[in-house]
Formats: C-alpha cells, structure tokens, sequence
C-alpha cells in the first residue's frame, strides 16, 4: 500500500482513520464509505479507495476468499481477526445487522 501512496495528498493517513469510515460490502467484496460519514470525509474515504485500488479485482477476491473460509468454518472469525481484521470486523457489522 506504501507504494500506491506515494505522497499523494488525497489519501487518508491511516493514523486518521476511524473504525467505521471504511464498509465492505459482502456480496462483491468492495470497499465503500460508510453511510453516516459527513461529505467530506466520505470524498476523503472514496479518494482513498480509488487512489489505492481498493477495489481492484485482486484485493476483492482476497476479501471473499477470506469471508468463505469463514463461512464454509475453515478459519473461525478469530483467526481471521489476526489476519484480516477489517473483513472481520465487517462480517460481525453485517451479522449484527440481520
């Protein structure tokens, strides 16, 4: 991710980001701004996305190989919070919510 960065002024510093900026969605895996973001930090989140390729084919079948093993219980949700934490903490938001 460093090297997507670069010195680009329009990516958030991960030290500024909130839990809760970033959803992922759990049918084709991209990420998205949360819904109760005010404009300007969503445009923020959005350029984030966009100027790291969060969404680039890669990283979404990464994200649903993750929630899969989860899923079909190869890897229980606390493993997964080791080595994914984000797509962890996003099946819990979306169980929470059904």
């Amino acid at each position: 991710m460093n090297a997507r960065k670069n010195d680009f002024g329009d990516v958030l510093d991960p030290f500024e980001v909130e839990d809760g900026w970033f959803e992922l969605e759990l049918v084709g895996f991209q990420v998205r701004p949360a819904p109760n973001l005010d404009p300007m930090t969503a445009a923020r989140v959005e350029q984030t996305i966009v100027r790291l390729g969060l969404n680039d084919y890669e990283f979404r079948q990464s994200r649903e190989r993750d929630y899969d093993a989860v899923r079909d219980g190869h890897v229980t949700l606390e493993h997964l919070s080791e080595e994914s934490p984000f797509v962890a903490r996003e099946i819990r938001r979306a169980s929470r919510s059904h």
